[in-house]
């Protein structure tokens, strides 16, 4: 049986590694690209959940939602609260885990996440959380890697040399319409899902390892663990795979990468 409380505990200690911020900035459309899909509306209560440094949730403030951003990392939260101070947005911030939102029932219009709730351990309790705190009608947003996908690839190579704890599903079901369908349809949710590419572009492929390395927490957590001679086989397979993805020609990094762009409306 799973231990997913320490999991969870786990799992805060990593994403508090480095600073996300300068990995997720990159990734502004993705959020964009989500709550206009929403067809989010000025005044609907939104609720963006594992929001990290806030991209989905200023995307959705920028439209005049009442905005909640939540996540279980407060460092995070804290980048979220300066750049919606930066731009003068309102935005709401608490702290809360996406598998035990503290809100009652149907109390947000919208639900939002972006490449973050899909990370939580206990899958089904957070696809049940997700659903719960929106009214009936109400629409919950979501980003989510694939498995195919080049992100897909470098959390299995990552997992290849740093193994993750036992008997959890990995993070990319959520990234298939068949562990959606599970996951969301099987609650009672009607799924629009759409696939949709995003790039990762930096100066050298050399710049992009050491920016993962440095403040990518899974990423930086994971040489942590590794002896000087691990983390060198694993910057050779990083560097490899860049390689096999980059389009640039010009010695500079462009790499796409797939996710579902996932729209799920509550019965």
């Amino acid at each position: 049986m799973v231990d997913f409380a320490a999991v969870t505990t786990r799992q805060q200690q990593m994403w508090a590694v480095g600073d996300f911020h300068r990995i997720g900035v990159a990734q502004v459309i993705v959020g964009e690209r989500l709550v206009r899909a929403l067809r989010l509306t000025a005044g609907q209560r939104v609720l963006d959940v594992a929001a990290g440094a806030g991209n989905t949730a200023l995307a959705a403030a920028r439209r005049f939602g009442e905005v909640t951003a939540t996540d279980y990392v407060p460092d995070l939260l804290a980048t979220a609260r300066r750049r919606a101070e930066a731009e003068g947005l309102p935005l709401v911030i608490e702290v809360a885990d996406a598998q035990d939102l503290p809100y009652p029932d149907e109390s947000f219009d919208v639900v939002t996440s972006t490449f973050g709730a899909m990370f939580a351990p206990d899958q089904e309790r957070t696809a049940g959380e997700l659903l719960r705190v929106l009214r009936p009608g109400g629409k919950l947003g979501m980003a989510n890697w694939t498995p195919t996908g080049f992100i897909g690839q470098m959390f299995r190579m990552g997992a290849s040399h740093v193994a993750p704890p036992p008997g959890l599903h990995p993070p990319s079901r959520w990234g298939t319409e068949e562990g959606l369908r599970k996951l969301l349809g099987g609650l009672g949710a009607r799924l629009d899902i759409r696939e949709r590419e995003t790039d990762f572009v930096y100066p050298t492929p050399d710049y992009m390892l050491e920016l993962y390395r440095s403040w990518f927490g899974p990423t930086a957590t994971q040489f942590a663990l590794l002896d000087p001679e691990g983390q060198e086989r694993y910057a050779a397979d990083l560097l490899g795979l860049y390689a096999e993805w980059n389009r640039a020609e010009d010695g500079t990094v462009c790499i796409p990468s797939a996710y579902l762009e996932v729209v799920a409306t509550k019965e």
